[in-house]
């Protein structure tokens, strides 16, 4: 190639307005690098237009008319012939445009009334694919195209292929752009409606273990004030008892008629009602104060020493109204002298969840039901609690599934699903151990409670 067109060739190679992906840019440049290294006074950038079958001029310049022309369609049903020639995707080099196979059907309507004598047509390929043409156009007298200008032609129409890569590769980054902003829009919006989901999930979390709490509680509630009635109303009936024989005794003073032994009788009968109050009395107190302790620990979760059977024992016995309504025995074993320094209240909310899930789901109606709680110290750190009742027992699969929030084999009968959850959450976040289940079908179940004797 010529040394001059070499030297503008690698001009418009290396210039940033090829690759900038501005298309206006590119063809200006190329059609104004043809026109100065060829000679020539018109050239165009013609793409195919598939939908219309032709194709379509992007830019023309002709230097001759000083003029531009933009938009200018050719299609294949006006030169067929073109066309075909286009159709093999191979350059068109016409000496004389008027008579060749390929041009001549310019002839009249184009060539001759603008002077253009010789034609040269490189295609531009993109991908592998012909998509459009550089035509240059000389006017004057024929001109036969040398290697040189056709391979300075051919190069120039790559370099409008590499323009179109660029434009492309902009317009993707433009459109990623677009999309990621979109995508960071929709993911702020999903964001918040996920955080406002997540508020209200909370929000409903919360106060299902709130309501599962009050339910033990409720529980415990129905179960303290039936089995306060039964002291109670005996002490009523003693009382009632006592102040019939004292009137009996008033009247008979009165009329005179009172004997030694007639007052002996009534003192007795008076002293044993008596004793009968106080023992009933006595026991509905201790019932009242067990429960309140229980329900008030439950509701101040704060860091206590305390006597670990001692204070089993206490819960257990606010809980028996529970266990009687099952016919359910309860028995410490072991209860050796363990001082612990943690959270009583949380221990009492695991307990009592423990036996109101053994009462709904462990037993039949009509067995002999026993709940033991035994303590087993682990060293000089660690005490087990193990919670064992002889009911029916579990499946591996339910077993599997028991700490989770929501799980129950007994949906739409009362059972919530939150109470195994809420002993388990207590005992591994709050008490700082850890729970475990046993389980045989037929033989009963057991939970595990290792627990630290102090929480830091």
């Amino acid at each position: 190639m010529l040394l001059k067109l070499e030297n503008l060739l690698l001009e418009v190679s290396k210039s940033d307005r090829i690759d900038l992906g501005d298309m206006r840019e590119a063809e200006e440049l190329i059609l104004q690098s043809l026109l100065k290294g060829l000679s020539i006074e018109r050239a165009g950038i013609w793409m195919r237009d598939e939908y219309l079958d032709g194709i379509r001029c992007t830019l023309l310049i002709d230097l001759h008319q000083q003029a531009r022309y933009e938009d200018l369609l050719l299609t294949r049903s006006q030169y067929p012939k073109y066309f075909s020639a286009l159709d093999e995707e191979r350059c068109i080099s016409a000496e004389d445009a008027v008579t060749h196979p390929a041009t001549a059907e310019f002839a009249d309507g184009y060539l001759v009334p603008l002077g253009i004598a010789s034609l040269l047509d490189m295609p531009i390929r993109h991908r592998g694919k012909m998509v459009g043409i550089v035509c240059c156009e000389h006017i004057g007298q024929p001109k036969r195209w040398s290697e040189d200008e056709m391979s300075f032609a051919a190069a120039m129409a790559d370099l409008v292929g590499r323009a179109i890569s660029a434009k492309e590769r902009n317009d993707y980054a433009r459109q990623l752009e677009l999309t990621n902003q979109s995508l960071e829009s929709l993911v702020k919006q999903r964001t918040a409606s996920l955080e406002k989901t997540l508020v209200s999930l909370k929000q409903a979390q919360q106060q299902l273990v709130e309501n599962e709490k009050m339910a033990s509680l409720g529980s415990l509630v129905s179960g303290v004030a039936h089995e306060v009635n039964t002291p109670l109303g005996v002490a009523v009936t003693a009382a009632s008892h006592c102040q019939l024989q004292l009137q009996e005794l008033r009247h008979e003073v009165e009329d005179n008629k009172l004997t030694r032994s007639k007052l002996d009788s009534k003192l007795s009968s008076m002293d044993e009602s008596l004793h009968l109050i106080n023992q009933n009395l006595a026991r509905a107190a201790e019932l009242i104060q067990n429960f309140k302790k229980t329900a008030v620990d439950q509701h101040n979760l704060a860091l206590t020493e305390f006597e670990l059977g001692e204070y089993v024992g206490v819960v257990m016995s606010s809980l028996v109204p529970i266990l009687k309504t099952k016919h359910i025995a309860f028995e410490l074993l072991n209860p050796v002298s363990i001082r612990m320094c943690s959270y009583p209240g949380a221990l009492a909310q695991v307990l009592t969840n423990l036996v109101n899930n053994a009462s709904q789901h462990a037993f039949d109606a009509n067995t002999d039901n026993v709940i033991q709680i035994q303590l087993l110290p682990r060293g000089e750190k660690e005490v087990e609690l193990c919670f064992n009742d002889n009911g029916k027992g579990m499946p591996e699969e339910v077993v599997k599934k028991i700490f989770e929030p929501f799980f129950t084999t007994k949906r739409g009968q009362g059972g919530s699903g939150l109470g195994l959850s809420i002993c388990y959450n207590l005992v591994t976040a709050k008490l700082k151990g850890q729970m475990a289940v046993e389980s045989t079908l037929g033989k009963g179940t057991l939970f595990r409670l290792t627990l630290p004797l102090r929480v830091e």
